[in-house]
């Protein structure tokens, strides 16, 4: 039965404006004679309502709500939205450019990540989510025992004052609370002629909140709680007036500050189908420079999907209605809905739990952690079938895609095939999950409060980092925690085999790979590199851990890396400022530069573990005084010294190949005068 009554206002209003030539389906809209549900119909997607159709839930019996409890429990909204929602009066008025395509919690969690083809491998089919992990509780939890931020804070001082500094806490803003812009995000920003925070027809007094920082982009989430994947032409969206488009709906950061027209076409020059007009940037773009197309085709189509199907479960805020009588009536009123905001942003609740540990609480632990926004997985068949696969099936758990480039949120999905991971390490090791960001938020650049360093544990690779003048000012995720995930989704722009230019998240991969071909980032095999083939992966080496291939380690190009920002652009050969010579425009040179180090290095290595090899064998039957074996074994303990030093760093001299060699002739000086000892005795390891 409804709980709620028709809203009938804004329908209203509907009636006023021109009225344009309605959009039909698109050709792709139809699935062997069939209507796909949800695709410019008011439908669930089919994963919903298989799920529906014979649920398996345990709330009723159990007092739990799990998965399928929780796809089950958005029906209620999605029947009032397709009533209510302007997107539905638009069409039903003709004046939708483009076709809506209904996303929800099914389609998330079941189809997201591939999580279809990991529930192939269950039995029964049974479904499964790879993309997300539920949030303990939801926006659609009435009442629930949330009591905000302040209130954790009132005995929480240094936690509370660490993440109000953090963009955790900024995850969700709601109108008048934007500082970069003066308050005004209707204000154009970076220089751009007609680009603002929101997009054309969206105005402060109709959205719920905006969602993101400088660091990256900007979106919104209206006033019925739905992700923001259009603008209004002509028109407004509170007043029903005008077209609605799909797409033009996500202020970009990178576009709209450092990928001028200017730039654009010097990237052209070397990569000749980058675009350099509105027109080429296609269903990435829109009609305003710095404003893409994010969730949407620049008018051909748009997900309609509400901050409960998707926005929630990391950009996530909760309400104080004590039924959902009242959240229905709150609905469509974005003032009514901030008065009812009790928690905004990633709070303390979300990971401890509602009311934490105090008495009524339900947390008091960690009900959730970073993993439930920071380990998007996708599920990879054709990993499944190998044979690391098939005795692990968890080696098919790739990185969650965002066409060419990892997603955001894929950190811990990118750990998770390292060495680290495997070794123990998690989030919590180097990060303080209050303190997230370091210095401003405001920022346009990315600095993490980290309470471990790399040095921490990696002693050899400090020494031999601290005595080089190369890279000296580096610190060691300059190289190894490279800017190579997508926030946007910026098809258009993405150029992996050159390490730009949609890279706004630091990796989680570590591990560098030097060879001269294999490449970090691959479609399926025997398909186009283009940044639009589907199917993009992240490559596992013989070990089954992610790395770093060489472009992406020391070239990429990226606005928002501090450690490319402070550090003259490092060798991209489109943002460095080092001498011509050291911008890098392929793998290969790269490998070449890396081969002059390391071949030095190995080659001396090699010949200091001869030595050593020949002195231990002709110990044995050398007839040494005290004097002279005290003389030996301290010159071979010196070489041993280094060589493990050398080993243990890894790097042979990428590091720091001058003091690398440098240590390596003084072992190659120890083992020659340790032999010299030997030989003066007539038993030379030759004799022996």
């Amino acid at each position: 039965m409804k709980r709620w009554k028709s809203k009938a206002a804004l329908s209203v209003l509907f009636c006023l404006g021109t009225v344009v030539s309605a959009v039909g389906l698109a050709s792709d809209a139809k699935s062997a004679g069939d209507i796909k549900p949800g695709y410019g119909n008011k439908q669930q997607s089919a994963e919903a309502q298989a799920i529906m159709a014979n649920p398996d839930v345990t709330v009723d019996s159990r007092g739990v709500r799990t998965l399928q409890d929780y796809i089950v429990q958005e029906k209620e909204l999605f029947d009032f939205l397709f009533e209510n929602h302007p997107v539905f009066k638009y069409a039903e008025a003709g004046r939708l450019k483009g076709t809506y395509k209904v996303s929800d919690r099914g389609e998330e969690y079941l189809h997201g990540g591939d999580s279809q083809k990991y529930s192939q491998h269950q039995e029964g089919n049974r479904p499964m989510a790879l993309q997300y992990r539920l949030g303990a509780k939801s926006i659609l939890d009435f009442p629930n025992k949330f009591v905000g931020p302040e209130k954790c804070g009132e005995c929480h001082g240094p936690q509370y004052e660490k993440w109000k500094r953090s963009r955790h806490s900024k995850t969700l803003r709601f109108p008048g609370n934007h500082p970069e812009v003066e308050n005004d995000i209707e204000k154009t920003m970076y220089g751009t002629k007609d680009t603002s925070i929101l997009p054309d027809g969206i105005t402060p007094d109709a959205i719920y909140a905006t969602v993101g920082t400088p660091r990256t982009k900007y979106g919104f989430i209206d006033g019925y709680l739905v992700r923001g994947t259009y603008h209004i032409r002509d028109g407004l969206l509170k007043d029903g007036t005008g077209t609605m488009v799909a797409g033009g709906n996500q202020f970009s950061r990178g576009w709209a500050e450092w990928l001028t027209p200017e730039m654009a076409k010097k990237i052209q020059k070397v990569v000749p189908n980058f675009p350099t007009t509105m027109e080429e940037f296609g269903a990435s773009g829109s009609h305003q420079w710095g404003m893409s197309s994010y969730g949407a085709k620049y008018e051909k189509e748009f997900l309609f999907q509400p901050a409960s199907s998707y926005c929630e479960m990391c950009h996530s805020f909760k309400f104080d209605f004590k039924t959902k009588e009242e959240f229905f009536a709150a609905l469509g009123n974005p003032k009514e809905l901030q008065k009812h905001t009790v928690s905004l942003g990633i709070t303390c609740e979300e990971c401890h739990g509602a009311g934490g540990h105090l008495d009524g609480g339900i947390g008091g632990g960690m009900p959730s952690n970073c993993e439930r926004c920071h380990q998007r997985f996708n599920f990879v068949e054709e990993l499944a079938q190998t044979p690391q696969g098939k005795e692990k099936l968890e080696y098919a758990f790739n990185v969650k895609m965002k066409s060419s480039c990892p997603s955001c949120g894929t950190e811990g999905s990118q750990m998770f095939a390292s060495a680290h991971y495997d070794k123990g390490m998690r989030c919590s090791t180097c990060h303080d999950p209050h303190e997230v960001t370091d210095g401003d938020w405001k920022s346009g650049i990315t600095k993490p409060k980290l309470v471990k360093e790399c040095t921490d544990c990696h002693a050899a690779q400090a020494e031999i980092a601290n005595n080089t003048k190369t890279h000296g000012k580096q610190t060691c995720q300059s190289c190894h925690m490279p800017n190579m995930g997508s926030c946007e989704n910026f098809t258009a722009i993405q150029v992996p085999d050159l390490a730009g230019f949609d890279n706004v998240r630091k990796s989680h991969m570590w591990k560098i790979d030097v060879d001269p071909l294999r490449k970090t980032l691959n479609p399926p095999e025997g398909k186009s590199r283009d940044s639009s083939t589907k199917g993009w992966t992240v490559a596992k080496d013989e070990q089954g851990h992610n790395y770093l291939d060489l472009m992406w380690t020391c070239a990429r190009t990226s606005v928002s890396d501090h450690d490319v920002v402070e550090n003259k652009g490092c060798h991209s050969q489109f943002q460095s400022e080092l001498p011509a010579g050291l911008h890098f425009k392929d793998q290969m040179e790269i490998y070449g530069k890396v081969q002059k180090w390391q071949k030095p290095v190995k080659e001396t290595f090699a010949q200091v573990e001869e030595a050593l090899a020949r002195i231990d064998k002709s110990m044995s039957k050398a007839k040494l005084s005290t004097e002279d074996k005290a003389q030996v074994l301290m010159f071979t303990d010196k070489a041993e010294e280094v060589i493990k030093l050398i080993r243990d760093d890894g790097s042979w001299g990428a590091h720091g190949a001058r003091y690398s060699l440098k240590r390596l002739d003084a072992a190659l000086t120890y083992v020659t005068q340790a032999q010299a000892i030997i030989d003066a005795k007539g038993l030379s390891a030759k004799k022996a």
